[in-house]
C-alpha cells in the first residue's frame, strides 16, 4: 500500500467497508456500556453488581475459537474466546466505541469485553485507521444483571 494516500481513497475504502459489513455480511450485535455514574465500586475500585446503559445494535465482523468444556469441581465450566471487529466510522457516528468491561451479546451468548486495539492503518497513517478489535471472552450470564430474573 503507498505511504500517501487521498482523502478520496479513504472515502471509497469506507464506502467499501461498510457496504461490505452492512448489507453482505450482516453479523449483528448488541453492546452494552457499563453505566459509571450508577454503578458503586468498594474500596479496591471493583464493581460487584454493574448496571448497564441500553443496548445498541451493531453490525460487525466476527472470529469465533471452539470453546472448552473442564469438568472439575461442581460441574461443567465452559470458557470461549472471540473477536469482534467493528468499523471505526460507524463507531464515530454513534459516539459509542467498546471499551475494556463492556458486554457484548451475540449468538444468545453474552461476552465481556478485555482487550481493545486499533490496527488497520492505511498508507502507514494512524489517522487512516478503519477497525477497532474487540477481544471478549464467555461470561457468566446469571452475574451480569442485564436480564431480568423469572422467578
Amino acid at each position: 500500500m503507498p505511504k500517501f494516500i487521498s482523502e478520496r481513497d479513504v472515502r471509497f475504502f469506507k464506502h467499501i467497508a461498510r457496504e461490505l459489513v452492512d448489507d453482505v455480511v450482516q453479523t449483528a450485535i448488541v453492546l452494552y456500556k457499563v453505566n459509571l455514574t450508577d454503578t458503586r465500586i468498594n474500596l479496591y475500585g471493583e464493581a460487584v453488581d454493574k448496571t448497564w446503559h441500553k443496548g445498541v445494535e451493531m453490525y460487525v465482523l466476527i472470529d469465533k475459537d471452539p470453546g472448552t468444556t473442564e469438568y472439575e469441581g461442581f460441574g461443567p465450566e465452559q470458557s470461549q474466546t472471540i473477536t469482534f471487529k467493528f468499523d471505526r466510522f460507524a463507531c464515530e457516528e454513534k459516539n459509542l466505541y467498546p471499551e475494556i468491561g463492556d458486554v457484548i451479546y451475540f449468538d444468545s451468548t453474552y461476552y465481556e469485553v478485555n482487550y481493545t486495539y486499533e490496527v488497520q492503518y492505511s498508507g502507514g497513517q494512524p489517522v487512516n485507521n478503519f477497525s477497532i478489535v474487540v477481544n471478549a471472552f464467555l461470561a457468566n450470564r446469571s452475574t451480569l444483571g442485564i436480564e431480568e430474573r423469572v422467578n
